[in-house]
């Protein structure tokens, strides 16, 4: 059973659409239901300030997020979705698996899914190449946590998937393996080499329904040959 309550979108600054919660009752006793919701809240709208503010627009269409609890979400999703994902977001919907804790960790994953949301403000976010869409969720969701850069063991795996040839082509759509920590690092590095103005108005042009190459090169004046070639060459400069 869900128990859900609306968000009303004024309360958000420069919100354009509502946000609708709900949450699976068995995630907290009775006696702290109320608690409860108090926190979701608090995370849910600070975590959209800050996708807000780095973004630098709002949602033009409602978004639902439902906190599921584990056997649900099983139950909704499938064994195989249920193991391997903490959430997903789909159709101006985020779906989390699993609440009982509204930890750090929850916000994180927050930030994350909230991230491809606003990706998808116009229902357009698919034409955003897959490494771009997973690796600026991530790039939010590292700093949020406080990173502007990598972790030496993010460093360390990096370099040997360059060494072993696996960094590169970065994959744009289709079924792929989602390698979070190489599209955090190519998200990163255009942010770093062109500013995040620049790879904003890159997304921009593509969601507004430019591809995603010729954005690229009215942009920035990269192919993403060129995007590649100094994404490695920036990789091989990282130090522990």
């Amino acid at each position: 059973m869900l128990f859900a309550k609306l968000l009303i979108a004024a309360s958000m600054a420069g919100a354009q659409a509502p946000v609708l919660m709900a949450w699976d009752q068995d995630l907290a006793f009775d006696y702290d239901r109320e608690n409860y919701q108090q926190t979701l809240t608090d995370i849910v709208l600070k975590s959209y300030s800050m996708v807000q503010a780095e973004m630098g627009w709002g949602l033009q269409r409602p978004l639902r997020i439902q906190v599921y609890a584990p056997a649900h979400y099983e139950k909704q999703f499938g064994a195989a979705a249920a193991a391997t994902r903490g959430a997903h977001y789909r159709q101006g919907a985020i779906y989390v698996n699993g609440g009982r804790r509204l930890d750090d960790r929850f916000a994180g994953v927050m930030i994350h899914e909230l991230t491809h949301a606003f990706i998808d403000y116009r229902g357009t976010g698919h034409q955003i190449p897959i490494w771009l869409n997973e690796g600026f969720a991530e790039r939010l969701y590292w700093k949020r946590e406080g990173f502007d850069t990598f972790a030496p063991n993010q460093v360390m795996s990096l370099q040997a998937a360059r060494r072993q040839g696996t960094l590169t082509p970065l994959p744009t759509s289709g079924v792929v393996k989602l390698d979070y920590l190489q599209f955090y690092a190519a998200a990163l590095f255009v942010e770093m080499k062109v500013g995040k103005d620049k790879l904003l108005a890159v997304m921009k042009r593509a969601l507004e329904g430019e591809p995603f190459e010729r954005a690229l090169d009215r942009e920035v004046r990269w192919t993403m040959s060129d995007l590649e070639r100094e994404f490695l060459a920036w990789i091989d400069q990282q130090r522990l």
